[in-house]
């Protein structure tokens, strides 16, 4: 058999092989002595080849073995799904018998009540049209006699008598209606009532459901495709329609370009999990859930023919994968000129952002016209408030009701459609600033830039409760503020402003404690404008040019902005948006909004 000639010497066909350099040899190649000197495995080459052809059978019968055993699975779930619809089919039909069963019992039950109603029926009408029958009788004789006498004077007395008896008579016929229209009378008409229950039955649950196994787990619809930013943490929820089980779920996060890691799963009890992760890079990555292999129970036949349960592999659950949007930190938009949108004479400046109910985001413009945008930058409309109105700064109640600072007036709370519902501190603000509604303890806080103090006022009649801090630089004093912020504790977090620092108070004022200070450098301040705190409860902070968070007690986490974004003399803020967290800066120093994921 012909194994080919050498490449050098091409009159010889090649008879050796190398295993070891991999190179196949004739009988005169000097290369082939060199591999017998240094005692190389060399075989004839016609060996080497049945090696080779060997272990491409041994691979070809590995394949073999098992696309049989693929084959085989694959029968074995086919005879495991024919069985399941077996199952499927008699416990629906188990269901459908128990409940035409139940109400089979329930219907004889009432007609058999109807049949005892009958049974009944002809001896109590027949006492009724007695009594009636011999009633008439009475009333026919009564009448006889009463004609008999009716011209005869000297049967005065005889006629009172029959009047008395007639009017007994009609009294206890009137009495026998009575008794005929009570709740209580034995002889009311049969009426037969619906019962609701069964309806709900069927309306909730009917007979039942058929799941698969990943049906039976499912993903919150919200979140099956969400938006966060860069190493924010977020949390996918799944419930399970079995209240009472307990099954180990798993996850697997897995970035575009194969980046992977192990999300935490925890059961919360009454079927629901929660799932919390987060992601290091921006891009697209995708949460796949399954119920793992050992909780994965699927039915198949025994040597008898009977099902039993087997292991099966683990599967994703509805909803899976999710898909999970990851944005960039840091100016994602900016709104241009707010002058630009009002187009008359005066000046018109930004002063703070807030978003409404409706999704919108109202702007003030320290005038007595406000902006409407949406939340992509566009432009919605514009909404005039009373003549003479300077909203600064804004709170929207969980009711749907604005409270707002008028510059150098008071504080207004209006519906959502700017209607006036009330105002606080007429006879005591001077210029009220910054704003903040404890809505627990229902009460107004509010900075006074010149007063250089926090009133407190009752954010249902009105009336003051008194005031935090005071002048000056120390602890618990204060230089010119512009705002104020409530944490989940009930403490008070002011911007400190010409103090240069963020003072957080407890809500009785008397305990105070600088948590930040000082300084041009990142996790420092140097004139605080605003103070918003986020529903993780940290701290975002407006300074001059900067833009910082912080967590609750005052700790450095990063800075939101870049020096060259523009940024200069923010004021107001609000969060618009948490999945991705996105917040919304009143610029006023260049007069635009900028948005910020952070």
């Amino acid at each position: 058999m012909s194994t080919g000639c050498c490449s050098t010497h091409s009159e010889n066909n090649l008879q050796f092989f190398c295993s070891d350099c991999q190179t196949p040899a004739c009988k005169d190649c000097e290369h082939i002595h060199e591999c017998y000197q240094n005692q190389h495995d060399v075989v004839p080459i016609q060996l080497q080849t049945e090696q080779n052809a060997m272990k491409l059978i041994k691979i070809a019968e590995e394949v073999k073995r098992k696309l049989e055993e693929s084959l085989d699975s694959i029968v074995a779930n086919q005879n495991q799904f024919e069985t399941h619809l077996k199952l499927c089919r008699c416990a629906i039909d188990m269901r459908e018998k128990e409940i035409i069963r139940k109400v089979k019992e329930k219907s004889r039950e009432l007609k058999s009540h109807l049949d005892e109603l009958d049974k009944n029926k002809d001896e109590a009408f027949k006492k009724q049209l007695e009594d009636l029958d011999f009633k008439k009788i009475q009333i026919d004789s009564l009448k006889a006699s009463v004609k008999s006498i009716m011209n005869k004077a000297e049967e005065k007395d005889n006629l009172e008598k029959l009047k008395k008896k007639i009017i007994d008579i009609k009294d206890k016929l009137l009495a026998a209606d009575i008794e005929k229209c009570s709740p209580h009378s034995k002889h009311v008409i049969p009426t037969f009532i619906t019962s609701a229950h069964l309806n709900k039955l069927m309306d909730t649950e009917g007979i039942g459901n058929i799941v698969t196994v990943d049906e039976r787990f499912n993903v919150a619809k919200n979140d099956r495709s969400i938006t966060v930013t860069k190493g924010q943490q977020f949390v996918v929820d799944v419930s399970c329609l079995i209240k009472d089980e307990e099954c180990k779920l798993a996850a697997t996060l897995t970035s575009s370009s194969g980046e992977e890691s192990r999300p935490h799963v925890k059961y919360q009890g009454n079927g629901d999990y929660r799932i919390t992760s987060r992601c290091t890079m921006e891009g697209d990555w995708q949460m796949k859930i399954t119920l793992a292999d050992k909780y994965v129970r699927r039915s198949s036949l025994n040597a008898k023919g009977s099902p039993v349960n087997v292991k099966g592999s683990p599967v994703n659950v509805k909803g899976s994968p999710v898909n999970v949007k990851v944005e960039k930190l840091g100016l994602v938009r900016t709104i241009g000129k707010i002058s630009d949108y009002i187009k008359d004479v005066g000046l018109h400046w930004v002063s703070d952002v807030m978003l409404e109910t409706n999704g919108c985001m109202l702007v003030s413009t320290m005038s007595d016209q406000m902006l409407r945008f949406d939340q992509s930058g566009r432009f919605v409309d514009k909404l005039l408030m009373p003549q003479r109105t300077e909203p600064i700064r804004m709170h929207k109640m969980s009711n749907g009701n604005i409270v707002y600072s008028d510059f150098k007036k008071c504080v207004v709370m209006c519906d959502e459609k700017l209607n006036t519902i009330s105002t606080f501190g007429e006879d005591t603000l001077q210029n009220p600033c910054g704003l903040d509604v404890d809505e627990v303890m229902r009460v107004l806080y509010v900075v006074d830039e010149n007063k250089q103090c926090v009133f407190k006022f009752n954010i249902d009649d009105g009336s003051m409760l008194g005031n935090i801090g005071s002048e000056g630089n120390k602890l618990r004093e204060l230089k010119h503020p512009n705002d104020v912020a409530i944490t989940k504790e009930g403490n008070i977090v002011v911007a400190d402003t010409k103090n240069n620092r963020i003072q957080i108070f407890k809500a009785d004022g008397q305990k105070a404690k600088v948590i930040i200070g000082h300084g041009e450098e990142d996790g420092k301040v140097v004139h605080p404008t605003c103070v918003t705190v986020d529903v993780d409860e940290n701290l975002i902070i407006s300074s001059q040019h900067k833009l910082q968070l912080f967590d609750k007690n005052g700790v450095f986490m990063r800075r939101i902005d870049e020096k060259e974004e523009g940024l200069q003399l923010p004021l107001g803020s609000s969060v618009i948006s948490y999945r991705p967290k996105r917040l919304a800066v009143a610029n006023n120093g260049t007069n635009n909004i900028k948005f910020f994921n952070y």
